[in-house]
């Protein structure tokens, strides 16, 4: 799937000319509404830019630039977002924007349950919500495990030719900000993982020898799409599925019987039982690079040491020495014992 090209845009673009817009170049936008958690702290371009590209037809989701430093401020700044969007229904998520110093001083605990704080005020409110954040926070101030898979992923992450983290909306930057005709000076700029609402679907060439699917069938999943949706839903990469129901282009997936999602067929592949070796709980593995999963830290670790696998699931399995976590690694870069 073709990432989709977008912006993110905020007072300081200052007025935005939309009839110079060009839309192949803006795909869809990311609108900031609000900061803080005060009377006064809506974004005054919002409602202008909101307009605009509403009168172009380009999908459009929201951040707000987070002050909080407590799970109760983190309610109050979704409170005040709230106030400032209402009337305006969005095609992507409303984003929690996480950056600031204070906010990073209070450690990692508290961080991570301010997004999860500010996340579900606005689950409540039947808003979807995300966060935008950096490799550097999700590494040092926030526990990803608990969020990444979650709730939609904006990563910020410039001067690398892919995002380290997998992620729904990608900021990325090659040197300097980019230019868009119709906005003043540099802008950031951004790619969409997925299918945004009222885009045309290329029809594909039919296939004479076409897959016929059935129940009971296992599968891999290729693009973790909900059916009829833009929404994603979590997959990990080396599961099997099995098919449940089938019924023309619409399969639903479940692994042990127990429903994932319902996806397009156009989204899965057969499964090859002989694509990769699947480790189990108990195993003996040997660490061929020593990586946290997820990041790009590096652990200690002893190369002819023999750990077990504690826990595994999809890509991430969790490894240690006697009953004793050593770390949670990609089974990329693990192997089984070599048998003596």
């Amino acid at each position: 799937m073709t990432a989709k090209k977008g912006i993110d845009v905020s007072y300081a673009q200052g007025e935005i000319n939309f009839s110079r817009l060009d839309k192949s170049q803006v795909e869809f936008a990311i609108v900031r509404s609000s900061f803080g958690w005060y009377p006064g702290q809506k974004d005054s371009e919002f409602e202008r830019n909101m307009k605009g590209f509403a009168s172009l037809g380009i999908p459009v989701g929201v951040y707000h630039y987070s002050y909080a430093r407590t799970v109760e401020e983190a309610k109050k700044e979704a409170a005040y977002c709230l106030s400032c969007i209402r009337g305006w229904e969005f095609d992507l998520p409303v984003f929690f924007d996480m950056e600031e110093r204070s906010a990073a001083a209070c450690g990692r605990r508290v961080c991570t349950d301010m997004v999860k704080a500010f996340c579900g005020e606005m689950k409540k409110a039947g808003r979807r919500s995300g966060l935008y954040t950096n490799p550097n926070w999700l590494k040092n101030y926030l526990y990803p495990e608990e969020l990444l898979g979650k709730y939609p992923l904006w990563l910020a992450q410039w001067d690398t030719s892919r995002p380290s983290y997998e992620c729904t909306i990608w900021q990325y930057r090659v040197g300097k900000k980019g230019t868009i005709a119709g906005i003043p000076g540099e802008i950031d700029l951004d790619l969409f993982y997925g299918t945004l609402p009222g885009t045309p679907e290329v029809p594909e060439k039919p296939q004479e020898n076409a897959h016929v699917w059935k129940v009971g069938e296992e599968v891999r999943v290729i693009d973790p799409i909900i059916y009829g949706t833009d929404r994603h839903f979590v997959v990990y990469p080396d599961e099997h599925y099995t098919i449940i129901e089938v019924r023309g282009d619409r399969a639903v997936i479940g692994i042990n019987g127990q429903v994932t999602a319902a996806i397009s067929t156009r989204y899965i592949r057969p499964a090859d039982k002989t694509e990769a070796h699947r480790f189990q709980v108990g195993e003996r593995v040997q660490v061929l690079r020593p990586l946290v999963y997820g990041t790009n830290e590096r652990f200690v670790v002893y190369p002819k040491e023999r750990y077990t696998i504690i826990e595994v699931r999809g890509d991430r399995a969790v490894i240690g020495i006697n009953g004793q976590v050593t770390a949670a690694v990609s089974t990329e870069n693990i192997r089984p014992y070599p048998a003596s």
